[in-house]
């Protein structure tokens, strides 16, 4: 039988086809040619080979915990990493000269290795550029192959799923910057003196780090990596284990004002730039002023900045500030809690004789706002020694300040509580069994309180879900609550009581009593004009967030102004609202007081870009309790 070959054409198409896959293979590039082209992207292999040392600064949150930190790193491997946060958290990891890698936190000194190690490596490759030189040397032989990270086109270096000791490096194709080392991330790019360094670095999917000043050969003394004395080997389950808290609790039969923490001291100085303002992104805090000394910047032609800007009495100016900026009248907008709540107090509508409950971080118990209204001040886990923060003073101030307040009568009776542990910086371990606590010593209180001088509101700027620790506990003690006619206003109150609220935005200089000022808040505009976190009129009551200013840790005297904010600043809106609806009419209840808030809530038809949306209900305070006192027959 005559065996059939290929036909002529098809033989030579195909052997183009092999000579086209063998010049593919041919030209792909080798492990150090990727790394040569990310050397020459950066700012050269020499350039950055003589490098002495690159010092980074700037923030480390993780959900709601933020940090600062700053990152020393020096050839060959040298590496201290610090963060601490302003209730007094302080972590230190290191890298000495010796290649010991170590932990320090509030159980001690720990050495760490293995995976812990690698992971801190890891995230320090991308600002380490002197350390790069030497890692990408020891692996010229290593796999480079090419890969996808999501939409992104990568070429690898290292296989997946690899036993190196190595991490599995990723370099985009078109820039040839590395974008990826292990789990952790590098992005925006930016050129500083020469070189280009990532100013986002994510060591995890819950963890970020935004760099907010990068500088190079500083005088770093090889001491300062050093392992401290006592260092033990790193616990089997992994973590440091938890902080050092503490549970601090009247004497019997008494309630008293039992620490008084310290002042917050941010300890930032000059701000080397100015952030900018991004429309576009929903994130917090983007121009944070907070405590920086800003005398040596230009501000001239930086208004819009400036107006999306957090800022406090200890943030020290320029001389010179652009037109349309003043922060004072700022502050002075910023202090008025809004929508008419002033005029009710003219008419002696304050919350005398409620109580107001709140548990949150730790307070500045001594500042001018709320001192004379504090009752009781208690700590149930709570990290040890720790100082003011700054949440505990503004949801304070927001309830019953007496010039930021919407019920500055009220009587306050705090907790200082944690609801988890930090076991490393930018890891918190929930469990909201100690929040329960802290709900169920509050009822207690109030039990011993006289009939005219109740606790009928408990603020709560936290939620909890199914599956985390506590939370059919505190659940069970929002039911204990509701039976004692005490409220407990929360951001889980749709799964406590299955009602709903917003947070409203408004622009620093808009009139905080005229409610065409608000519309939606800053954290959700842009999802709300794109189509989502929509809901129908009176669906949710509405009620300002965004823009207030209030008491600051930093002082007994001070204040801060915040442009953006999230739910924790309503809750004790909502709080003091109730409070105000408690003294209207004594025998209210939640019910009542939302349905009333719904009905009596102002609509509005909120345009923007063109398109026009009725929105609302957004609370109307003089017309709900004018509606409660009739029914009340007041």
């Amino acid at each position: 039988m005559k065996r059939t070959g290929f036909p002529v054409i098809q033989r030579a198409a195909a052997l183009a086809s092999f000579v086209l896959l063998e010049a593919s293979v041919l030209a792909a590039p080798t492990s150090t040619e990727v790394f040569n082209r990310h050397f020459e992207s950066i700012g050269g292999r020499d350039a950055v080979a003589r490098l002495q040392s690159v010092v980074a600064r700037g923030t480390l949150q993780e959900a709601e915990h933020e940090f600062t930190f700053s990152l020393q790193l020096k050839p060959p491997g040298l590496i201290l990493l610090t963060a601490s946060n302003n209730m007094g958290a302080l972590f230190r990891h290191g890298r000495d000269a010796q290649g010991r890698c170590w932990k320090q936190g509030p159980q001690g000194v720990h050495e760490i290795t293995g995976r812990d190690a690698g992971e801190l490596m890891d995230l320090c490759l991308g600002l380490h550029l002197p350390g790069q030189v030497g890692l990408f040397e020891k692996l010229t032989q290593a796999v480079c192959e090419d890969d996808r990270d999501g939409d992104r086109e990568v070429i690898a270096i290292g296989r997946k799923d690899s036993s190196s000791p190595f991490p599995r490096l990723l370099f985009d194709q078109t820039t040839g910057l590395l974008v990826r080392a292990g789990e952790s991330r590098f992005e925006d790019y930016r050129a500083v003196d020469g070189f280009k360094v990532p100013f986002v670095l994510r060591p995890d999917a819950r963890t970020v780090l935004r760099v907010k000043s990068v500088s190079f050969n500083e005088a770093v003394d090889d001491s300062v990596f050093e392992q401290p004395k006592g260092a033990t080997p790193m616990p089997k389950d992994g973590p440091m284990g938890p902080e050092r808290c503490q549970t601090l609790l009247s004497p019997p039969g008494k309630i008293e004002i039992v620490r008084r923490p310290p002042p917050a001291n941010f300890g930032r100085g000059a701000l080397p730039s100015l952030p900018s303002f991004d429309p576009k992104s929903s994130r917090h805090a983007q121009v944070d002023l907070r405590g920086y000394e800003l005398t040596g910047l230009d501000l001239s032609d930086r208004l819009t900045d400036l107006l999306h800007a957090d800022f406090d009495s200890v943030t020290r100016w320029p001389a010179t500030l652009p037109p349309g900026f003043d922060r004072d009248r700022i502050m002075e907008l910023g202090k008025d809690p809004g929508l008419g709540i002033r005029k009710l107090h003219t008419q002696g509508i304050t919350g005398k004789g409620i109580g107001i409950g709140i548990i949150d971080q730790p307070l500045l118990v001594d500042h001018e706002e709320y001192r004379d209204r504090l009752r009781l001040y208690e700590e149930i886990h709570n990290p040890a020694n720790s100082p003011a923060q700054m949440h505990g003073p503004a949801v304070a101030s927001i309830a019953v300040g007496r010039t930021v307040g919407v019920a500055p009568d009220a009587e306050l009776y705090y907790i200082a509580e944690q609801h988890g542990v930090f076991t490393g910086p930018g890891k918190f371990d929930w469990d909201f069994t100690w929040l329960a606590k802290s709900i169920e010593r509050l009822l207690e209180v109030n039990a011993g309180l006289p009939a005219d001088r109740k606790i009928r509101v408990i603020s709560i700027s936290v939620g909890w879900s199914p599956g985390q620790k506590g939370y059919d506990e505190s659940m069970a003690a929002v039911e204990h609550a509701r039976k004692e006619n005490v409220f407990i206003v929360s951001t889980a109150i749709e799964q406590t009581h299955k009602l709903a609220f917003h947070g409203l935005g408004r622009e620093a200089l808009s009139d905080p009593n005229n409610v065409n000022s608000f519309g939606p808040g800053s954290w959700w505009a842009n999802l709300f004009w794109g189509g989502q976190h929509r809901f129908g009129p009176r669906e949710r009551l509405q009620v300002p967030m965004d823009s207030r200013c209030l008491a600051s840790p930093t002082g007994p005297q001070d204040y801060v102004h915040y442009y953006s904010a999230g739910w924790s600043w309503s809750v004790p809106w909502i709080a003091g609202l109730y409070a105000l609806a408690c003294q209207v009419r004594p025998d209210l209840t939640p019910e009542t007081f939302w349905t009333e808030a719904l009905r009596t809530g102002r609509t509005l038809r909120a345009v923007h870009e063109g398109q026009e949306v009725e929105f609302g209900a957004i609370a109307d305070p003089a017309a709900l309790m004018e509606s409660l006192r009739r029914a009340g027959g007041n």
